[in-house]
């Protein structure tokens, strides 16, 4: 059964990922990026990551987990720059 996940923790993503599953979609709303996943079986493997019992090849997270990064890096950059989250000054005690 194919099922379809959303996430905006970018580690789950990269362990389903490891796992099988396929980014369909991200988007991004407010400084946030949500990723949905699809493939076979991804609700099992979900709940095996949330009770700490997957298994993944490091290796293999340490890829997807950088390519999911860089993806949500584009995605934020392609958002229109007023839906971002304002950047705060620094604290008057900090400035030089």
């Amino acid at each position: 059964m194919v099922d379809e996940v959303e996430t905006g923790d970018v580690f789950r993503a990269a362990y389903l990922v490891s796992q099988g599953g396929q980014v369909v979609k991200a988007t991004s709303s407010g400084g946030h990026v949500v990723l949905t996943l699809r493939g076979e079986a991804l609700e099992a493997e979900d709940q095996r990551y949330r009770k700490a019992a997957g298994r993944v090849e490091p290796l293999a997270l340490k890829e997807n987990l950088n390519r999911l990064r860089d993806l949500v890096k584009a995605t934020l950059r392609s958002e229109p720059q007023d839906r971002r989250i304002p950047q705060y000054a620094a604290h008057p005690a900090r400035r030089a």
